[in-house]
């Protein structure tokens, strides 16, 4: 059973509700962030470092003691529009999780749980139509191929990994579900959204399922 974890992404909008979720399930967190003033939550089992998942040292440091990793990270545009700048490096999440995999293998943690996107890797042509269109015709897509080097590099880690393609982050809450790639289409059908919580509580649940080592499911709600 997970004790203790490092939580990637946490200042953000879904992995602030992953410490709310992991600490509530009795798990100790560990949180990297560059802000540390930015985690708003207080608790005794909840530890901030200060840094940035781009320096080993600073991941080393803050992976110590842990057992496993969740990663909520992005790579952001300017605002939520799919059409506004990056402002990042094209392939930022791809670059980090090279230093994360080299750390995790360093201090022997197997079990990473990441957050991807529906219509990343085989999922594309799965995707319904207006999400496909924004992938291809907007800055998302530069996300979406970053997104993809995450998976590919996870894949070749060795590691116990998953990687939730969720579908659009909205308000839609309810019991989550896990649809696959079957002959060119999700089965069974996922919704167009869920709720950022939703997908939290789903990460935190997955640390422990190893029926989901080395998937890529969809993840929705009914």
């Amino acid at each position: 059973m997970t004790k203790r974890i490092l939580v990637l992404g946490g200042t953000g909008r879904t992995g602030s509700h992953v410490i709310s979720k992991a600490l509530a399930a009795g798990i100790s967190v560990n949180v990297l962030a560059r802000r540390p003033e930015a985690v708003t939550q207080k608790h005794d089992n909840l530890t901030v470092f200060t840094g940035t998942p781009e320096k080993a040292d600073d991941l080393d440091a803050a992976m110590t003691g842990c057992d496993a990793v969740i990663a909520t990270m992005n790579n952001a545009r300017a605002s939520d529009s799919p059409f506004a700048k990056i402002v990042n490096s094209p392939t930022l999440l791809t670059d980090i999780f090279g230093n994360v995999i080299a750390a995790m293998q360093k201090h022997g943690i197997r079990r990473i749980v990441q957050l991807g996107a529906t219509g990343a890797g085989d999922s594309f042509e799965a995707a319904p139509w207006i999400f496909r269109q924004f992938i291809k015709r907007t800055n998302l897509g530069v996300a979406y191929r970053d997104h993809e080097g995450v998976e590919a590099a996870l894949a070749a880690s060795g590691l116990d990994w998953t990687v939730g393609r969720a579908v659009g982050l909205g308000k839609k809450t309810g019991d989550v579900t896990e649809s696959y790639v079957v002959n060119g289409t999700s089965q069974p059908k996922p919704s167009m959204q869920i709720a950022r919580e939703s997908v939290a509580e789903w990460m935190v649940a997955a640390l422990d399922r190893s029926d989901l080592h080395g998937k890529t499911p969809t993840i929705s709600v009914v």
